[in-house]
Order: structure tokens, then C-alpha cells, then sequence
């Protein structure tokens, strides 16, 4: 098995783990919503999982662009990112237009599922990513830019 291959795999593995760390408790959040919906209405129950599926899809997609760049240049993966999240929110706004005037939606119900359901999903993500260890520097690596390495930083006059 290449390193290629073998960095790879750890990245999906990353990748699965964060989804999983992600997933299982926005799924839970967002049946706790559809089930307080119910004491309202039907209605209200059907548009807090509109709101929690909205959640899932436009932070799942994140996650698998994230993973599907995770090989190429920083530079390049910022601006991957960055159009992303700019189609998502054009997507978001062309949503909230078309539902504006609905008279199947409870706005009230897909506001707060929406809210409970992205902030579990980011506090699940950062827990996530916190378990995962992954290093910001190269511990194996150069511990030192300095071409004489026995050498400390020095003051200058």
C-alpha cells in the first residue's frame, strides 16, 4: 500500500468519523424537534423536519467537500469551500423566497428546528474533530527553520 493510498484512507476514515460524530446527534436533535412539532400541529411537525433536513444536507455537503479537497493546495480548497458555502447560501435564500408566502410551513417550526439542529451539529463537529488528534504540525518533521539546528534564537544588537 502506497502512502498516497494509506493517507487516503486515514482522511476517509477522518472524514467518516466526523460525519458520524455529526450525524447521530443531529438525527437525534432533529427527531426531538419533529416530536415537539407534533404537540403543535402536523404542520409544525413536517416543517421542523423540513428545517432539520435543510441542516443535514447543507452541513453533509460541507463535510464531503471538505473531504473531496482535502488533497489539493490550501489556496485551492479555500476557494472550493468558499463557492460552496456561497451556493448554499444562494440556495438557502431561494428556498426561504419560495416559502415565503407557504401556507404548509410553520416558519416558526423550521426556525428553531434549524437552530437546535446546526448547533448540535457544529458542537458534535468540534467534539469530533477534537477526538480525531489531528496533529497542526508535522511532529516527525524539521523542529526548526535555522540552518544550524544546535543553535538557539539569538538577540540581535
Amino acid at each position: 500500500m502506497s502512502a498516497t493510498s494509506g493517507r487516503n484512507a486515514s482522511q476517509s476514515d477522518a472524514f467518516a468519523q466526523l460525519l458520524r460524530g455529526c450525524l447521530l446527534p443531529t438525527l437525534a436533535a432533529a427527531l426531538l424537534c419533529v416530536v415537539g412539532g407534533f404537540f403543535s400541529s402536523p404542520m409544525a411537525a413536517w416543517s421542523a423536519a423540513f428545517g432539520a433536513a435543510l441542516v443535514i444536507v447543507f452541513f453533509g455537503l460541507t463535510l464531503l467537500v471538505m473531504k473531496r479537497t482535502a488533497d489539493l493546495a490550501p489556496a485551492t480548497t479555500m476557494v472550493v469551500v468558499m463557492i460552496a458555502y456561497t451556493l448554499k447560501i444562494v440556495v438557502l435564500g431561494i428556498v426561504m423566497f419560495l416559502l415565503h408566502d407557504a401556507t404548509w410551513v410553520s416558519g416558526y417550526a423550521v426556525g428553531v428546528s434549524i437552530t437546535v439542529c446546526a448547533i448540535v451539529w457544529l458542537f458534535f463537529e468540534m467534539r469530533a474533530y477534537k477526538h480525531l488528534r489531528i496533529f497542526v504540525y508535522d511532529p516527525d518533521g524539521e523542529a526548526s527553520l535555522d540552518a544550524d539546528p544546535g543553535q538557539g534564537p539569538q538577540d540581535e544588537p
